[in-house]
């Protein structure tokens, strides 16, 4: 389900909720029951005689076969909070909710958490969302900029690096480590070693990210 979803679900158990329908207990046969429309729960043995639960009139918003106990009016719940959703089985999702004083206490610990954002933002409450929007992308632009000042000194680093390439059994051979190169910046490097020396062997390596990179490049 998507967060969209979920909110419908929840803004929909609220909503009879708080209408505060009756909820109507009745004891009927199974097969009449299921005729009429009574879900029953998955894995739920029932025999003969069912206990069924009506919440609201002529229009009910929920008709099942239980063999629980129930509140006798929805507004009984107080607040119902979806927790977790996941799958039971093919086609079918499960939904672990909370309700009257542990609601309370979720949204309780939410405006506690969402208040000390707000003053670690300095920022109103209703603002943390476009606050925080607001930071992540400016740390998103300083990340790219120090990067790209990373390449930059790595390709300096490597240029003065060509301007003396050692000479192994009358062949060029340059190896280089150049701290916080990615992939794509080596092969460049490799590239212009290529460029320079018209025979040679090139071996260029990085580990950014804690992540080995070892490039090799020989001239025709």
């Amino acid at each position: 389900m998507t967060p969209e979803q979920i909110e419908q679900v929840e803004a929909g158990v609220n909503r009879a909720i708080l209408e505060n329908y009756r909820v109507n207990i009745r004891f009927k046969g199974r097969e009449e029951a299921m005729a009429e429309g009574a879900m029953a729960l998955f894995g739920e043995k029932y025999g003969e005689i069912v206990r069924t639960v009506t919440i609201g009139g002529n229009e009910a918003v929920s008709y099942e076969l239980c063999g629980g106990t129930h509140l006798s009016e929805t507004a009984d719940v107080g607040l119902f909070l979806i927790v977790s959703e996941g799958s039971a089985a093919a086609g079918v999702r499960r939904i672990e909710a909370v309700t009257g004083r542990g609601a309370y206490e979720l949204v309780q610990k939410a405006l506690r958490a969402l208040k000390q954002a707000a003053i670690l933002l300095t920022s109103p409450v209703e603002e943390v969302p476009h606050k925080v929007a607001q930071l992540l992308e400016e740390l998103e632009s300083a990340r790219k900029r120090m990067a790209q000042q990373r390449q930059e000194l790595a390709a300096a680093e490597f240029s003065r690096k060509l301007e003396d390439v050692p000479v192994v059994f009358g062949v060029p051979l340059l190896t280089a480590l150049v701290p916080n190169a990615d992939a794509d910046a080596l092969r460049a490097m490799t590239d212009r070693f290529r460029q320079r020396c018209p025979s040679g062997v090139v071996v260029v390596a990085s580990a950014p990210d804690d992540r080995p990179v070892i490039i090799a490049a020989v001239t025709r």
